[in-house]
């Protein structure tokens, strides 16, 4: 029988590769690559742009590319990888397609189509280049988005520059927040990645590289400048090759980078030998804006990430080397805790802090002390701040800064509208401003042109003076995209005014970039927790607990805890991050303690995106039956003893039908041995009649035998 089975899985298997090689359309190629378009005119209106100003624009394309030239309609998707122009809508269909150009009845094959964006639709807000990125999708139907999409490899862009600008377009590099620190152990030397991020497209950019003077990290190379070139939106890594001392302590230490003359902070982690091994350590951090300026409040995150295969319990990051004339906690305690951390897991702590009025421009460390239940000397590191002193009272140039601002809590909600209330303040103490301007833009990232609109208001202040010293509320309600990804979003804050003292009335202008967390609704639901049964005392019942994560954030440190009258393999549960939209499901096996019922109790714990722990109890219960009674054989079931109603799960009847089996097949035995011997008796009884009778047989052949029941 099993042989059979074989063969026939053999003759399924060859059945289908024979239908395979029949019918090769089914196996699927990979997708071409397609050549990029090309943008052949342009018209920008109104033709002279500046900061603030909205503008409309035209462009035709053409796409030379057999892949493509079926197609009946495409999608095309704007957006600005330098940030320099906000973009309200991001996607626009093309459906008017040609295959020549009317002004040469020649023509040049491939698809000629246009876009015409409206003037509400695009707003110029920064001094550099205006670059618009267009990225299209074709498709088989004249239905935009919703036909056949044409596959290709590569993803089909464009860029164009429609805005010359004010500003050179060399300025636009800076250091990636969203990775790692990147690390180098004390008293080694290593080549360290810093990770940058262009806005617009770089040749041969000039990197000069300055370490810092008291701790003793040094570069192995021979120079100190690089050369680099950059695609715009493109990350790449200056590596650094680097001689740390061994008397240099754990901490993150501050790079400076002068890109083409602009200066850029980056920064590099110094680990202790033991941190290198393992434990829970600084990974990042990052500041709330870009500039901190002498007397301001701000928010330090700091991103720590267990590097060892162990979790830690009660860990607590508290800062160190607070004091007035420095660095101050504002609101809050100078300490966070966290309950537990899984291996390679991350968890974001934040403090409120202050600048001390009196600071000077400078590096300023602030010492962090972690420890945990399972780390007995505190692991101590540092990270550095940068403060632009403001203690100006020659009478110069006035400084406008941000001196506070809130948004109603500590994270807004995409698709919500908030209030954002700033307080803007003259760090100048003895000269005032006039003719301020300070509009509000949302700095555009890798991902956006930028998730925040006003809503119902202007998105500009103006104030006619403010006077030395003086500070002045202003606030505005905008609305973040509904369905932006849970990260930090920048807001860019530009001022342009004139010194009171400055009969040349010659204008001065800043931008500051404030950072806001936006989270997405906590939706994180548990679906089903049961427990199979009933149960039969000495037997293993199975729990399933199902969940899903219907929001769009990631749910973090997702664990589970049992707890009831029964024993099982783990009680206490970590299971790790929940992705959006991932749904999955914990099984394990229970096995009661007494008869009767079982009562159990699931306690789901996780952190939401604003990193509060969130709750979840589900119960659950089954009934226990008694073990069931075995004969003293112990062989099975004493039939003497009344048959319970179901055992270890089986139903009654499946018992009753193997009993008939059984006692049926018993007195089918007994009948078949009465037949045989009734069978015997008559011959015996033939023979003893007619003795001289011999009996008429065949003749047997050669290698057969006489059936034992034969006569």
């Amino acid at each position: 029988m099993k042989f059979q089975k074989m063969r026939s899985l053999a003759a399924f298997v060859l059945t289908a590769v024979l239908l395979l090689q029949m019918f090769p359309v089914m196996v699927s190629a990979e997708a071409p690559t397609v050549a990029d378009p090309e943008i052949t005119s342009v018209s920008v209106d109104p033709t002279t742009v500046k900061s603030g100003n909205s503008v409309g624009v035209k462009l035709r394309f053409h796409h030379d590319d057999d892949t493509i030239n079926d197609a009946k309609s495409a999608m095309i998707k704007v957006s600005s990888p330098n940030g320099a122009i906000r973009v309200k809508k991001n996607e626009f269909p093309a459906t008017e397609f040609s295959s020549t150009e009317a002004e040469d009845a020649s023509g040049f094959g491939g698809l000629y189509y246009s876009l015409n964006i409206p003037e509400n639709y695009l707003t110029y807000s920064g001094s550099g280049p205006g670059v618009l990125q267009f990225t299209i999708t074709y498709y088989k139907d004249d239905n935009a988005s919703k036909g056949q999409e044409i596959e290709t490899k590569n993803k089909i862009s464009i860029r164009k520059t429609l805005i010359p600008g004010e500003g050179s377009a060399d300025n636009t590099v800076r250091v990636d927040e969203n990775s790692s620190t990147p690390t180098i152990i004390s008293g080694t030397s290593a080549t360290v990645g810093i990770p940058l991020i262009s806005g617009d497209t770089l040749e041969d950019a000039q990197i000069e590289v300055k370490l810092p003077a008291e701790p003793k990290i040094l570069l192995t190379s021979a120079g100190s400048v690089y050369t680099m070139s950059f695609v715009s939106g493109e990350k790449k890594y200056l590596n650094l090759p680097l001689r740390v001392d061994s008397s240099v302590a754990a901490g993150i230490y501050p790079i400076t980078l002068t890109i083409n003359g602009k200066e850029v902070t980056a920064y590099i982690q110094v680990l202790d030998s033991d941190q290198g091994k393992g434990s829970v350590r600084i990974d990042s951090y990052k500041l709330d804006r870009s500039t901190i300026y002498s007397g301001s409040t701000f928010r330090m995150d700091l991103v720590l990430k267990n590097t060892g295969s162990q979790t830690y319990h009660n860990i607590n990051a508290a800062l160190d080397g607070l004091a007035t004339e420095s660095f101050t906690v504002v609101g809050s305690l100078d300490r966070k805790s966290v309950s537990s951390l899984a291996p390679g897991a991350t968890v974001t702590v934040s403090f409120n802090m202050q600048a001390a009025s009196k600071m000077e421009t400078g590096n300023y460390a602030v010492g962090v002390n972690l420890t945990s239940d399972e780390v007995t000397e505190p692991v101590a590191t540092k990270v550095f701040v940068s403060v632009v002193g403001t203690g100006d009272s020659s009478g110069g140039k006035p400084i406008i800064i941000i001196d506070n601002y809130s948004f109603g809590g500590t994270s807004i909600t995409g698709g919500k509208t908030f209030p954002l209330s700033l307080r803007f303040r003259n760090a100048n103490t003895s000269t005032a401003i006039q003719n301020l301007k300070i509009t509000i833009t949302s700095t555009a990232d890798e991902d956006t042109g930028g998730v925040f609109t006003p809503a119902n208001s202007s998105n500009t202040f103006f104030i006619s003076k403010l006077g030395a010293g003086a500070s002045v509320d202003k606030s505005i309600e905008l609305y973040p995209k509904a369905d932006a990804k849970p990260k930090s979003y920048g807001i860019d804050v530009k001022f342009e005014y004139e010194s009171a003292a400055d009969t040349k009335h010659e204008q001065i202008t800043a931008t500051e970039t404030i950072s806001i967390p936006l989270t997405q609704p906590d939706r994180f639901e548990v679906t089903n927790a049961e427990v199979q049964g009933p149960i039969q005392m000495g037997m293993d019942g199975q729990l399933s607990i199902s969940y899903v994560n219907k929001g769009k954030s990631t749910v973090y440190n997702l664990s589970v805890l049992l707890e009831g009258n029964f024993t099982a393999p783990e009680t206490n549960i970590y299971i790790g991050n929940v992705e959006s939209g991932s749904s999955d499901s914990y099984d394990t096996t229970l096995t009661p303690t007494e008869e009767g019922t079982l009562q159990g109790k699931a306690t789901i714990t996780y952190e939401d995106p604003n990193g509060e722990t969130r709750e979840i109890i589900k119960e659950f219960s089954c009934e226990v039956q008694p073990a069931m009674p075995v004969d003293q054989g112990g062989m099975g079931p004493d039939v003497s003893e009344p048959m319970p109603e179901q055992s270890s799960g089986t139903p009654i009847w499946i018992w009753v039908l193997i009993l008939a089996v059984v006692a049926g097949g018993a007195a089918a035995a007994v009948l078949v041995r009465r037949k045989r011997a009734a069978k015997r008796r008559a011959l015996l009884e033939q023979e003893d009649d007619y003795d001289d009778v011999q009996p008429q047989t065949p003749e047997l052949q050669d290698g057969q035998h006489k059936n034992e029941d034969q006569p």
